[in-house]
């Protein structure tokens, strides 16, 4: 019998319909419109096909601008949709942060922000709040409901979690957080993954099975781009005919098959019960979280439990992690987090001081500030995340522009030195700020440099991540022909596509590249003693000896001292060297007026003993770590004055032998740093490059250029050894 004629065997389903719109801060233009052409709009085309079939939308902050500038037709015709009924909008954060990691008052103030706009521009009185990544903590209603919103949508994840099955979830439940109440659909797994991948005369099927035991109401609610933009979905979807389908399907058995708004039917349903969630989020992302040699292991115990048949009974039983361990698996991303609530904080506080009246600059202050909180770059899984530079760049630069439109209106022109713990792990961090840049040196940490910006272009010059192991890596060691499922688009229309979850695509730059980690996150000026034979190839795949402790121990810190016309910071250690002993003095100079850096280091030899005659020679390398985004693009490139080399492109590998100037050239952000040596150094250079997943596959990321400058060392010293390093910033 066919689905369309189950009607009197069924008990009725209401079908809860949400889908998921967005686009980062910092994309492309072209991505925007590759979705909009290929995924926002057609499916709202399609759709008016069918007026009796009502969804839930939800569009972010970033697409709203875009459609305003771009396609406000568009619009138009979706405020049509919201004032027939056939559309209720959702809020949310406006630029989609993880509510639960930002400050509340930012929070709040997103939410707001994007509920006001689909008012003024869309007609819309949204209640429903789309949950970032569904990342939930038990505080949330508090917040939520200081933004007049009833409720949100979480996984059915988040609900086995306190011993609930997927299969007995029905409607809506309530929760409540210091009596404030909040509504919350549970979105089916099981419906995640039949549509739109599987025909949908399974999704019927299912929904046929759901009522077998009365009326009942379930929630799917995914991401729109699965709709067209996800590889190969924009044929099986548009040119094969899935949604048109699909929503035939649901018009056919109206007599069983009601689809409702989620305002709409709390509106008319009371909840099925009261429910308390611990944190969490939908599974996928709770792998991802997890330290990669857990998540190892958790892959490899759900294998045993899938060949015995018990997968299905333990599933409620085996949580992963946690989203904020993000801050802990990535150094960078925890780094970029405290930097944004630094900033926020700075906000905060002026815009406490000034009482109600609020000036221009704050509110352009906080837009930018909100802009940087978007979620994407701040956890990496499936979806490229953190590892995609352009989307750091845009947080750093939203973030820059921030603080200085703060700083500007609060210091003016002083030089301004903070001793504060801005990572939270424990250790004083010392951050020095002008009108031309940003120094934040962490003295636990071999007195690195943890951040450099440049503010008047807002460009942070040193997001470079660590190069470390992720569990996809494992898949970079299957045979050529199990490198991918079925290829995008090629998928026959009556067996489904697979999701991007299941395909296993590795790009050949990646299967091409050595898996190389590194030992320290990328910070710049790390220090290293190394051994006087140490390679440039044996540098660059963390294959060296490395002594004293330079590189990742405490610097003391002798010396911070801001005035009118520079600030100086000096530090120091003393590391054993085999049975001797190396003293280093290390000295920061930011100048107030120039967008110049000078590091100075000098070196002795305290307590030389009459027996310690022979000389043993080593390199001393101070390891910087830049990006200007692009390795390959010709207006982005190295210039040597007075030497020659044959490839001056950002990604190119090469050593250089008594250099004094290496400067790093990008016309399109038209900046170039200028690095000056004293004395004369062997200069290495290597790209940066991780192997990271996103959604086309597994492929090989430019993220950055390391440059180590070396310096020869003969211990013991006869006499004390200055260096001087020069970072300047000038504008093309």
């Amino acid at each position: 019998m066919s689905a369309e004629g189950r009607g009197t065997q069924a008990g009725r389903i209401t079908l809860l319909l949400g889908i998921h719109n967005h686009q980062p801060v910092g994309n492309f233009e072209h991505v925007f419109r590759e979705a909009y052409d290929r995924c926002y709009r057609p499916f709202l085309d399609l759709l008016g096909e069918f007026p009796s079939i009502r969804v839930s939308l939800h569009y972010t902050g970033p697409l709203l601008d875009w459609f305003d500038r771009h396609e406000p037709a568009f619009l138009d015709g979706l405020r049509s949709r919201v004032a027939n009924g056939q559309v209720e909008l959702l809020t949310g954060g406006y630029y989609e942060p993880i509510l639960a990691s930002i400050p509340s008052r930012d929070g709040m103030g997103q939410v707001k922000m994007l509920t006001r706009q689909l008012k003024r521009r869309l007609g819309a009185d949204a209640r429903g709040l789309w949950l970032a990544e569904r990342v939930w903590e038990p505080s949330l209603p508090g917040l939520l409901g200081a933004c007049g919103v009833d409720y949100t949508l979480v996984d059915d994840t988040h609900f086995q979690a306190v011993g609930l099955k997927p299969e007995s979830l029905r409607g809506y439940y309530l929760t409540e957080h210091e009596g404030t109440t909040l509504g919350i659909f549970p979105i089916s797994k099981r419906l995640r993954y039949l549509i739109p991948f599987r025909p949908p005369e399974e999704t019927i099927e299912y929904l046929r099975q759901l009522g077998g035991d009365g009326p009942a109401a379930i929630t799917y609610a995914d991401d729109g781009e699965k709709f067209g933009l996800w590889p190969g979905t924009y044929r099986w979807v548009y040119d094969q005919g899935w949604l048109k389908r699909f929503f035939s399907l649901l018009e056919q058995n109206q007599d069983w098959i009601t689809t409702k708004t989620f305002g709409e039917y709390r509106a008319q349903t009371r909840p099925t019960g009261r429910i308390y969630l611990p944190t969490g989020s939908y599974e996928e992302m709770m792998e991802w979280a997890l330290p990669t040699e857990a998540l190892l292991e958790r892959e490899v115990l759900i294998g045993r439990l899938e060949s015995s048949g018990l997968k299905n009974a333990a599933s409620g039983f085996l949580r992963g992690g946690f989203w904020n361990h993000f801050l802990v698996k990535y150094p960078g991303i925890n780094l970029m987090h405290k930097k944004a609530q630094y900033v926020s904080d700075k906000l905060a506080l002026k815009e406490k001081s000034s009482g109600r009246s609020k000036a221009k600059w704050m509110t352009e202050a906080r837009q930018e500030l909100y802009q940087a909180q978007g979620n994407d770059v701040y956890w990496h899984g499936l979806f490229g995340g953190y590892y995609l530079n352009y989307l750091r760049h845009a947080v750093y630069q939203h973030l820059i522009r921030a603080e200085t439109l703060v700083d500007t209106h609060t210091t003016g022109s002083a030089v301004r030195l903070t001793e504060t713990d801005l990572d939270r792990d424990g250790y004083p961090e010392l951050l020095v700020e002008t009108t031309q840049m940003n120094l934040y040196l962490k003295p636990s940490d071999g007195a690195t440099a943890i951040e450099i910006d440049y503010r008047p272009k807002a460009v942070c010059l040193t997001h470079v991540p660590m190069r470390r192991p992720e569990a996809y890596h494992q898949k970079l060691k299957l045979p050529p022909a199990s490198s991918a499922s079925l290829p995008a688009g090629t998928a026959p229309a009556t067996e489904g596509i697979p999701s991007i979850h299941d395909r296993i695509l590795v790009k050949p730059s990646a299967a091409d590249h050595r898996l190389v980690y590194d030992r320290h996150p990328r910070w710049s000026f790390r220090d290293h003693l190394l051994r006087s034979d140490t390679t440039l190839e044996q540098f660059e795949t963390s294959r060296y000896e490395n002594f004293g402790g330079f590189s990742d121990q405490p610097y003391g810190t002798e010396a911070a001292k801001p005035g009118r016309e520079k600030a100086v910071l000096s530090f120091s250690r003393t590391g054993a060297v085999r049975d001797r002993s190396l003293a280093v003095q290390k000295e920061y100079t930011l100048l107030s007026s120039r967008a110049r850096l000078d590091v100075k280091y000098i070196f002795r030899c305290p307590r030389l003993t009459p027996d310690a005659l022979s000389l043993t020679p080593y390199f001393w390398a101070v390891e910087l770590n830049l990006t200007l985004l692009a390795g390959a693009d010709p207006k982005r490139y190295y210039r040597f004055p007075g030497k020659t080399v044959d490839d001056a492109q950002l990604r190119s590998t090469g050593v250089l032998d008594e250099v004094t100037e290496a400067h790093l050239v990008d016309e399109w952000q038209g900046i170039e740093v200028r690095l000056e040596f004293k004395p004369a150094a062997r200069l290495w250079r290597f790209p940066v490059e991780t192997v990271s997943q996103s959604e086309e596959g597994i492929e090989s990321n430019y993220q950055g250029s390391c440059l180590a400058v070396l310096w020869p060392l003969a211990i013991p010293l006869k006499e004390n050894r200055e260096g001087l390093i020069t970072m300047e910033i000038i504008e093309r």
